[in-house]
C-alpha cells in the first residue's frame, strides 16, 4: 500500500516504520521486534522474488519491504544509544530516520557498488542493509561524543 504513493514511497515506508517502532519498543520490548525484524528479513526475499517479475525496473520503487527492514534495523540500535545518552525516543528514532534515509538514497560507497552489481532481491535487500549499517555507525559515533 505504501509503494503505491507516487512522491518518496521509501521514506514513508521507512517513516511509518519509526512510528510503528515508537508506539511498539516499550510495550513488546526489544527481543521481540528483534524476532519481527528477522522474520520480516526473511520473508522479504519471498515477497520481493513474487512481486519483483511485475516491474521493468532493478529495484522498483514499489517495493519498500527493504525500507522496512533496514529502517528497523537502524532503529534497533537505538536501546544501545540510551546507555550512552538517555534522552527521548522520539530523538533517537528521529536521528535513525535522518540517517538511513541519508544513506539510503546518497549511496555512497559500497552501497553504490551493491545496488549497481547485485541483481535481484538480494541486491534490493543488502543495499538497505549497509545502508543501514552506515546509519548505525554514524549513530554510534555521535551519541558517543554527546553523552560518553
Amino acid at each position: 500500500m505504501v509503494g503505491k504513493i507516487k512522491f518518496a514511497p521509501g521514506t514513508f515506508a521507512s517513516f511509518i516504520t519509526c512510528l510503528i517502532f515508537l508506539l511498539l519498543i516499550d510495550i513488546i520490548g526489544f527481543a521481540f521486534l528483534f524476532f519481527i525484524t528477522l522474520l520480516i528479513f526473511c520473508y522479504s526475499f519471498f515477497a520481493i522474488n513474487n512481486t519483483f517479475d511485475k516491474y521493468d525496473a532493478d529495484d522498483p520503487q514499489e517495493i519498500v519491504i527493504d525500507e522496512v527492514a533496514g529502517q528497523l534495523l537502524t532503529l534497533l540500535s537505538i536501546p544501545i544509544f540510551e546507555i550512552l545518552y538517555p534522552i527521548s525516543k522520539v530523538y533517537y528514532c528521529l536521528a535513525a530516520f535522518i540517517l538511513f534515509r541519508i544513506f539510503d538514497i546518497w549511496k555512497p560507497f559500497p552501497i553504490s557498488y551493491i545496488d549497481n552489481n547485485v541483481k535481484g532481491a538480494l541486491g534490493i535487500m543488502i543495499d538497505d542493509i549497509v545502508a543501514s549499517i552506515f546509519a548505525i555507525s554514524v549513530l554510534t559515533v555521535i551519541f558517543f561524543f554527546l553523552g560518553g
